[in-house]
């Protein structure tokens, strides 16, 4: 990767015309490593960086991690930077059993959810808004046509990490999405207030029945001493180094798609 250089653009600059967002820089990465000539372009508390491939513009953003940062994030972008198009990309834990580690969903629907106020328990769950994302069907045949296990579903997006197998069983035999993440629902429902179309695509990195994040999987029923005990118990290096493990090959569908939507 080139040098990053920064630049400033006011809010009525010459734009691009796809932004790419991300929560974490290990995704981001997989369409950057992509383009040429990066230039950091840098806004109030967020710095988005510009590229190329293929004498096309390009704009990434890392968001972060969850609902309220990655939509706060990506409304500070949207003051900078107008793009005519957002595509979210990154990882995702599966909740339909069927899918698998490297499987690519391109999303049709986003679902935001959160726990009852009066029963904040997984039996007790309630939908708090769905979007309905742009060119699902084509993501998903482009994924297929370079041979990725590809499909096209919804996605639930949580405040919480979501880790434990039994939690993932009942959200899918409620809502019947594919996969769960912490982000897409907040940035679609940001980018429908500007207008803005938003497509995602999410590759699977942990299935619906590995337990590797359950330590980190929120649980109202259990008191946070006993949460980080089971954290301790388990050993937080084989936990991280499973999850790099499976990031790894996640990222390895990510960029063999990104190479050929690019």
């Amino acid at each position: 990767m080139n040098a990053l250089y920064s630049v400033i653009l006011s809010p009525y600059a010459c734009v691009p015309m796809l932004l790419i967002a991300a929560a974490l820089e290990d995704e981001l990465g997989a369409g950057m490593a992509l383009c040429h000539d990066p230039k950091k372009i840098r806004g109030r508390s967020v710095t988005l960086w510009q590229a190329t491939r293929a004498s096309q513009t390009i704009c990434f953003l890392k968001t972060g991690v969850g609902p309220r940062r990655s939509s706060a994030n990506l409304a500070e972008a949207l003051e900078v930077i107008k793009p005519s198009s957002i595509l979210v990309i990154g990882y995702a834990g599966a909740i339909d059993p069927g899918l698998k580690l490297g499987s690519l969903v391109a999303v049709k629907k986003a679902l935001a959810f959160s726990l009852d106020k009066d029963q904040p328990d997984w039996d007790h769950i309630r939908l708090d808004a769905a979007f309905e994302l742009v060119n699902c069907e084509a993501l998903a045949l482009l994924a297929k046509s370079v041979n990725l296990d590809a499909c096209a579903g919804d996605t639930l997006t949580s405040s919480y990490v979501l880790g434990d197998p039994n939690h993932k069983r009942l959200l899918y035999e409620k809502f019947h999405a594919s996969i769960v993440d912490m982000e897409t629902a907040a940035l679609a429902d940001v980018a429908l207030s500007k207008t803005i179309p938003l497509s995602c695509v999410r590759v699977v990195s942990d299935e619906a029945q590995d337990t590797f994040l359950a330590p980190f999987s929120h649980d109202p029923s259990t008191r946070v001493s006993a949460r980080a005990k089971k954290l301790l118990d388990t050993g937080m290096m084989r936990t991280y180094r499973e999850w790099k493990d499976h990031a790894c090959t996640a990222k390895e569908s990510l960029s063999l798609f990104l190479s050929h939507y690019l």
